[in-house]
């Protein structure tokens, strides 16, 4: 049986239609207007990490149900209804609903709506940062990885998208206000007759309600609990290759490879710096990791090694 109604509604104009795409596209344009690259992006690793992917080249894409963060991928629908609360206005309680509605479902149900095959790499634009060292590289007696991102084959051959996390805030609300406002200003010459609209095949809600899924799930990939602003983070979301497993704390954890060799060199990788943790031994670190880079092919100068500034004791 056909929901009640819907058969007997018109299709929406064109118009409208055009102005909530266009609405889509400013509010991804509002987005990656964040991304300007920083110049170096860190990541943080122990030894047996760093050994591994200077041999190999490579940096494992892990699975983003497997991260440190409970609200992986759920934070932004969780602060869409505070975001809107105090920005909407008179005649646009339809489209606030409809927002309310889809971001309540979006964090409940968020793995089955945004899809099981989400990797990502995680990186630092800051190379020296004291949590980053305890949580992530051997309690500080690891390295953190200076690569230059502008250099990167994966994200040159578009295997792989780099993005800037965002940690709820100002920042957050101003990407989906502005999305709301667009997607209301789309929606307001037509506003007496919104209750006319739809297909046979569906509501103008659910159509309503699908575009601004759309929407929010890009945004959610790159938003993350405030608690963890200072880990000033960037990710390299892998978007194709074989999906392999390896064994963490007793679980099978999926993940893919990411190719890091340099664009211009596919026998190096764009390292620009190696910084020492704050409780690794420097000199030797330093005088080690000169004639491994050698050995690899970028000789005696060319990653500069330097030691973390941190006074870190244990």
């Amino acid at each position: 049986m056909k929901g009640r109604g819907v058969g007997r509604r018109v299709r929406p104009p064109r118009e409208l239609v055009t102005g909530v795409h266009t609405a889509y596209d400013r509010g991804l344009r509002a987005l990656h207007g964040r991304r300007a690259l920083p110049r170096l992006i860190y990541h943080y690793c122990d030894a047996t990490a760093l050994l591994g992917i200077l041999q190999n080249r490579q940096i494992w894409a892990t699975h983003t149900d497997y991260l440190n963060d409970e609200d992986e991928l759920a934070s932004l629908f969780k602060n869409v209804a505070n975001h809107l609360g105090a920005r909407h206005s008179k005649g646009s309680e339809f489209l606030v609903e409809q927002f309310r509605q889809t971001s309540e479902v979006g964090a409940t149900f968020r793995r089955t709506l945004i899809g099981l095959g989400v990797y990502v790499a995680c990186f630092s634009e800051d190379g020296d940062v004291l949590s980053q060292w305890r949580a992530y590289a051997a309690d500080g007696m690891g390295f953190a990885i200076g690569f230059d991102p502008s250099k990167l084959r994966v994200l040159s051959d578009h295997e792989a998208n780099l993005k800037r996390m965002i940690y709820g805030g100002s920042a957050e609300e101003q990407i989906v206000t502005g999305y709301f406002s667009d997607f209301a200003s789309a929606l307001a010459p037509f506003a007496s007759r919104l209750h006319t609209y739809g297909w046979p095949e569906t509501t103008f809600e659910s159509w309503v309600q699908l575009r601004i899924s759309e929407f929010l799930h890009e945004v959610a990939f790159e938003c993350k609990h405030p608690a963890f602003h200072e880990e000033r983070e960037w990710r390299i979301m892998a978007l194709r290759g074989e999906v392999r497993y390896r064994a963490s704390a007793n679980r099978l954890v999926p993940y893919r490879v990411l190719d890091m060799t340099s664009a211009q060199d596919e026998k190096l990788m764009p390292i620009e710096e190696i910084v020492i943790g704050p409780r690794a031994p420097a000199m030797e670190s330093t005088r080690v990791l000169t004639y491994l880079a050698d050995s690899l092919g970028y000789g005696h100068s060319g990653i500069t090694f330097r030691r973390s500034s941190a006074p870190y004791r244990k």
